[in-house]
């Protein structure tokens, strides 16, 4: 019972574990998922800051954006895009809700 509220709560449903749904931790620095990874969950940042970029083909690498608290993060994988189209690194300790 306690699934189904969280499915009508978007805020519950976004901030909990459950089916299809992984709470995880990252350390400063670690990868999240990187360009060219198979596009297969979007992620929410529950704590902590964030650092989207990609490389060029040059290998010339730019950040997209600095993310934090309640932000998605690897949003590709819900535009239908199969591989991941940036990088994504933890710039603090972060704590994020994993979405298949």
């Amino acid at each position: 019972m306690a699934e189904q509220g969280s499915i009508c709560n978007p805020k519950t449903f976004l901030s909990t574990a459950g089916a299809g749904r992984e709470m995880m931790s990252f350390r400063k620095g670690q990868v999240i998922f990187a360009q060219g990874d198979a596009s297969d969950a979007v992620f929410v940042i529950q704590t902590g800051s964030v650092r989207l970029s990609a490389r060029s083909k040059s290998g010339k690498e730019a950040t997209l954006d600095i993310l934090g608290d309640e932000d998605f993060v690897g949003k590709d994988s819900i535009a239908g895009q199969p591989v991941r189209i940036s990088s994504a690194r933890a710039l603090t300790d972060c704590r994020i809700l994993r979405i298949e």
